[in-house]
């Protein structure tokens, strides 16, 4: 994975802001998405939401925080916190990797977020760090 200046120095602000290491940023238009290493993401929200709420003011846009995880699965639980999980199944046995989850019909709108964003987040993160598809049930 390359990143361009632009991600770097989104990246370097991040971390000085909020004093956590960011290890990927995607910027585009309404949004800011940064990935967070391990444990490092309470840091990234600060005391009350203090440290995001100065990133959004700083970025003027939306932003978004994913800690990091180096198993697939624990990384989709990482990227849909704000929801149970009702079943997640990771199925390496076709041409092309696909994790399907599967979330209680009272937070289905909370995983897919805001015109499709939230999933389209989690698909593009899958796909970049793990080469999977992802699929909301």
């Amino acid at each position: 994975m390359k990143l361009t200046n632009d991600e770097i120095k989104c990246m370097t602000l991040f971390q000085q802001l909020t004093g956590a290491s960011a290890r990927d940023c995607i910027v585009d238009k309404e949004t800011a998405i940064f990935v967070v290493s391990e444990g490092e993401l309470g840091r990234a929200i600060g005391k009350g939401g203090s440290a995001i709420m100065r990133v959004r003011d700083v970025f003027k846009r939306k932003i978004e925080v994913v800690e990091y995880a180096e198993n697939p699965e624990r990384f989709v639980r990482n990227i849909f916190s704000a929801v149970e999980i009702k079943n997640l199944k990771i199925d390496e046995s076709g041409v092309s990797r696909m994790v399907r989850v599967t979330v209680d019909s009272r937070d289905r709108g909370t995983a897919i977020g805001r015109n499709g964003e939230k999933v389209k987040m989690a698909r593009m993160l899958m796909q970049r760090y793990f080469g999977m598809d992802l699929r909301l049930l």
